[in-house]
């Protein structure tokens, strides 16, 4: 199968080839990362993490409690932030308000 990108024809495996090099080097990116909570422990994508202070939610009337879990987190490009799910809602967290579990 043959993709056309503008007035190029471009292999379907060459195409390929550069969609696992440039995942590749996204995961390679967030390896390079080290990204700690609260008390220095290294968090990693998919870990679980529980938020330590009450915060107040930017753009929004809501509050995440202290004591709330975070599942399956994701690392962002910052060292200061992950990405996680909290109450059905997809949220970007400082990780000073986080500790693993």
């Amino acid at each position: 199968m043959v993709i056309v990108a503008g007035s190029f024809y471009i292999p379907e495996n060459a195409r390929l080839k550069q969609l696992s090099l440039r995942s590749s080097t996204l995961n390679s990116k967030h390896m390079e990362l080290n990204v700690r909570d609260s008390n220095g422990t290294t968090l990693t994508e998919g870990d679980s993490v529980t938020v330590i202070k009450d915060l107040k939610v930017k753009g929004g009337s809501g509050i995440i409690k202290r004591g709330t879990v975070v599942k399956n987190i994701k690392l962002t490009d910052s060292e200061e932030e992950i990405e996680g799910r909290v109450e059905k809602t997809h949220m970007v967290l400082k990780t000073c308000f986080l500790k693993k579990m």
